[in-house]
């Protein structure tokens, strides 16, 4: 299930939903500014980190999960021809602050783009993004310059975007909220929840028996606002999905030494890493 793919473009393999990670760091990236740890100073590219991200093709139509602050270099890195739909988890600049670089496409695709969110993450993308989703009016020639986007709050029903089923859910991010995703296609089930402080039963059983599933998988110790990686462990070996992987790593560990402690097929994710859905 997990086989390469070229890039994010490529459209090779008819009725299979393309997943390609975009970036598998925390909030910081990694390598962090400053720091000469054995991650941060890694020749290995698996060790360099970007702000999370994850981008999915079927059938022509392009969903991206989050925009971090390095969606230009993902963008241009995986080749991404066009984005159709976006997924905001939460409103932290990690999963967030690349929602500009969208008006690219806009220009390309000569059409609006719609954003979806749950009801706690929307008066933020409001206040943050003011001059996207509040726009005073522009000259044609001036508003170009600015994304195009309507904005669309999920509730707990699946909404059909595209292709896909997206199921959403609410999860404890620390004393704030997040979104996690179930993205169905043609039977098959990946979910999302990149940022977590607690293994929920309703989240549980969200990724009980998914294809694919991405977990936070910050760090070994605590943290306030994500679980550690053996909690990660433990919630994607009861969930019985078939592959996990861990998801807004930090710089605690390079992925050889990840990969050593957590082998297929609940591993680490990287930069890069593609799946066949």
């Amino acid at each position: 299930m997990n086989a390469p793919l070229p890039s994010a473009a490529s459209s090779a393999v008819p009725h299979r939903c393309h997943v390609q990670v975009l970036g598998s760091g925390t909030s910081t990236g990694v390598p962090i500014i400053g720091c000469t740890c054995p991650a941060c100073t890694s020749a290995d590219p698996h060790d360099n980190r970007m702000r999370c991200g994850l981008h999915l093709s079927y059938d022509g139509f392009h969903l991206q999960i989050d925009t971090s602050p390095d969606f230009r270099q993902q963008a241009l890195r995986y080749r991404i021809p066009r984005v159709d739909a976006i997924l905001i988890s939460h409103c932290h600049a990690d999963h967030v602050l690349g929602l500009d670089e969208v008006r690219r496409y806009n220009q390309m695709q000569k059409d609006v783009i719609p954003v979806y969110c749950r009801d706690f993450c929307e008066p933020d993308l409001r206040r943050i993004f003011g001059y996207i989703f509040s726009p005073p009016p522009l000259p044609p020639e001036v508003s170009v310059y600015r994304p195009h986007l309507t904005l669309h709050v999920l509730g707990d029903d699946a909404a059909e975007i595209g292709p896909f089923r997206v199921r959403s859910l609410t999860v404890p991010h620390g004393p704030a909220l997040c979104a996690a995703f179930e993205i169905a296609v043609d039977g098959r089930r990946m979910v999302h929840c990149s940022d977590v402080s607690e293994v929920t039963p309703e989240l549980l059983d969200m990724m009980r028996g998914a294809d694919l599933v991405f977990l936070d998988g910050l760090r070994p110790e605590p943290h306030a606002a994500h679980i550690t990686q053996p909690v990660c462990l433990e919630a994607l070996r009861a969930s019985g999905c078939r592959i996990g992987r861990m998801i807004h790593i930090g710089h605690q560990q390079t992925h050889a030494e990840l990969l050593a402690r957590y082998p297929e097929p609940f591993a680490p994710t990287y930069d890069g890493e593609e799946f066949l859905l």
